[in-house]
């Protein structure tokens, strides 16, 4: 394997010979410092920590050389109980090794964050140090050794005690599990340590791809939001194992400053919207909900900014907002659990949170008090958190999809017998045609032999018979109206030139019975001509006429009005009977809808249904309000056209 790049070229013999006695300083220098001096002994062992032997040298404009840095007496020695936490800039670390004669001298110094970016491993050497460059700032194909952590081979053949040396810059320094190790027990454990997460990753990628295509075909909010969030858990999780550099081995920092960015900011977005779908903020929270959208979108766009000096000052701000939105999710969920007890999925979803919980604890508390709570114990806790928390999310996700999927199938059922009962209504409503035009027709036929035979000079029965025959078209005209509204056909439009205070006085010459009080008719400032379908109209006003009578008070009269200006034409048709009930009026023009005042008088519920057809086909509107001194008031507006017919539309 090798070893790295040697030590600087050119040097006169005086540097050379320099450069050879600082290196005998610093191999005595280390020797001096035995108290954590790191020995190797012919007992077999296959890795050996570096825990308790580590120095540490914070430098703070990066300008030190190795030579420099083995001068300093400054180094700090680290508590083996804990590792030091996150930190920025560069920073040196050392340790002495002693080998004893009958101890291996080949070794591994392996060690971690892999996302760190500028990594070197000096190694004393007759005339100065080699250097071997490592970090993810090299592609992995171009590293010594191929590895999911920094790997650097050591020779450790000579007798003195040998100081090594790591200068370790990066936006993101954390150095923790350095180990060396003998060659092969490390490509063993690489290995074994790759398999386990290839597993894990691959786990993960089978829920992506199944919950994406259950949420696809349901079309399910929560279950896409979830698949979103699980990937960016693969992105952060390839980066932060290395398992990027391996898979990736022609990739250098720019893909793993990537896939970090992703994972983290992507990852914060995703859970963000997630929980917005899971708890459905729309319905439940509509303030939390447009919270949650402002504060998912802006973070979802920092991923813009990933490789660039600005993501390192948006990290923490999207952690506050993430933890802000866990912890509100977390009260959330409380409160609807809360309202409903029974919601075994909401209940899931709470538990969820608890590994996530228990992490964020760890990593607060390792912030608050660094010597007493180890400072990678929430790292070591959170691929285990995280797979509970998945595999708790993944078993709410699997209940939701069985009742989403019950209630699919109750769905198609209701689907199916409402079809079934349309086609037995369409059969029903193809006889009652027939069966209704048939009579009609008889009459027609009957009147008119009566018309043959009735001898000439007698007005009176000539006008009866043509009266009869006229309603007979009326009532036929009539029925293909409601059939074809109760078949969901639009009747046709035939809009032509009429007189709307003509068709006042024929509805109201129709609806003069001895049987019922007078129609009050009342017409003020109708225009002379108008555009509209009058037989349309004039069932339209039979209909509210029909309506009033059959509702109003047995001696009250009912009042048709008609008055216009120079936008409408509004027919008033009002009763005085005990009016409409206020949860009536949003549905009452709604087909086969009836009010809780008509249990006890005939009707089906289709007039009107046909009235609000009519008025939508003309271009207006109809409405109810209650009278004043009681009873209802129906107004049915129609937009005044005079001079361009509106288009004839035919049946559907």
């Amino acid at each position: 394997m090798a070893s790295g790049r040697r030590g600087r070229g050119g040097r006169s013999p005086v540097q050379g010979a320099l450069a050879l006695l600082l290196a005998l300083l610093v191999c005595w220098g280390g020797a001096a410092s035995a108290a954590d001096m790191l020995r190797l002994d012919a007992d077999g062992q296959p890795v050996v920590s570096l825990d308790g032997h580590l120095s540490m040298l914070a430098d703070a404009d990066g300008r030190l050389t190795v030579e420099q840095a083995a001068l300093r007496a400054d180094f700090v020695d680290l508590d083996p109980q804990s590792r030091p936490g996150i930190a920025s800039g560069t920073v040196w670390y050392r340790f002495t090794v002693a080998r004893s004669a009958a101890a291996p001298s080949e070794w591994v110094l392996a060690f971690g964050e892999p996302d760190m970016e500028d990594v070197r491993v000096y190694v004393p050497r007759p005339g100065g140090f080699a250097e071997i460059r490592l970090g993810r700032a090299i592609p992995s194909r171009d590293l010594p050794m191929a590895a999911r952590r920094h790997a650097a081979s050591l020779d450790l053949s000579g007798e003195e005690p040998t100081t090594i040396y790591l200068r370790l810059a990066s936006d993101k320094i954390r150095f923790e599990a350095a180990e060396l190790w003998r060659p092969g027990a490390l490509v063993f454990q690489e290995a074994r340590q790759s398999a386990l997460f290839g597993l894990h990753f691959g786990v993960l990628a089978m829920l992506v791809v199944v919950y994406a295509l259950f949420g696809l075909w349901l079309r399910d909010g929560a279950m896409l939001a979830y698949c979103l969030y699980v990937a960016t858990i693969v992105s952060r999780g390839l980066s932060h194992t290395g398992m990027a550099a391996l898979l990736f081995p022609w990739a250098g920092a720019g893909l793993g400053n990537l896939l970090t960015g992703i994972g983290l900011m992507g990852g914060m977005a995703a859970f963000i919207l997630m929980w917005d779908r899971i708890l459905d903020l729309r319905r439940t929270f509509p303030v939390m909900h447009r919270i949650y959208g402002v504060v998912g979108g802006l973070v979802a766009v920092s991923v813009l900014v990933t490789d660039t000096p600005l993501f390192p000052l948006l990290v923490r701000p999207a952690q506050v907002a993430m933890l802000a939105a866990s912890l509100a999710s977390i009260v959330l969920a409380v409160l609807l659990v809360r309202r409903d007890p029974r919601d075994i999925l909401m209940k899931f979803y709470l538990c969820a949170f608890l590994p996530v919980v228990l992490v964020w604890a760890a990593e607060i508390g390792a912030a608050l008090w660094p010597g007493k709570v180890p400072a990678d114990l929430g790292r070591g806790m959170d691929v285990a958190a995280i797979m509970i928390h998945i595999a708790i999310l993944s078993i709410a996700l699997a209940y939701r999809l069985r009742r989403l999927q019950r209630e699919r199938s109750l769905a198609e059922l209701a689907l199916a017998s409402e079809q079934m009962a349309r086609q037995r209504l369409r059969t029903f409503v193809d006889m009652a045609t027939h069966e209704f035009k048939t009579p009609l027709a008889v009459i027609d036929s009957a009147v008119q032999m009566l018309e043959l035979r009735t001898p000439p000079g007698q007005p009176d029965i000539t006008t009866r018979h043509d009266t009869i025959r006229r309603a007979v078209r009326r009532l036929v005209a009539l029925v293909d109206t409601c059939l074809a509204t109760d078949r969901d056909i639009t009747p046709a439009l035939r809009p032509r030139p009429m007189n709307p205070a003509e068709l006042v006085a024929a509805v109201a010459d129709r609806h003069r019975d001895p049987r019922y009080p007078d129609l009050m008719v009342d017409v003020t400032d109708l225009p002379a001509v108008i555009v509209a379908d009058a037989d349309l109209l004039g069932i339209a006003l039979d209909a509210l006429v029909d309506n009033a009578r059959r509702h109003g008070a047995a001696e009250s009269p009912v009042d048709l009005t008609a008055s216009a200006d120079r936008q409408q034409v509004v027919f008033t048709v009002a009763d005085r009977g005990p009016g409409i009930a206020p949860g009536d009026v949003r549905h009452i023009f709604e087909k086969h809808y009836r009010g809780v005042a008509s249990a006890t008088i005939p009707g089906s519920g289709l007039g009107l249904h046909l009235v609000r057809i009519i008025a939508d086909l003309h271009g207006g509107t109809v409405d109810a309000h209650p009278r004043p001194g009681g009873g209802a008031l129906f107004r049915l507006c129609l937009p005044v056209v005079t001079d361009d017919p509106v288009p004839e539309t035919r049946p559907v």
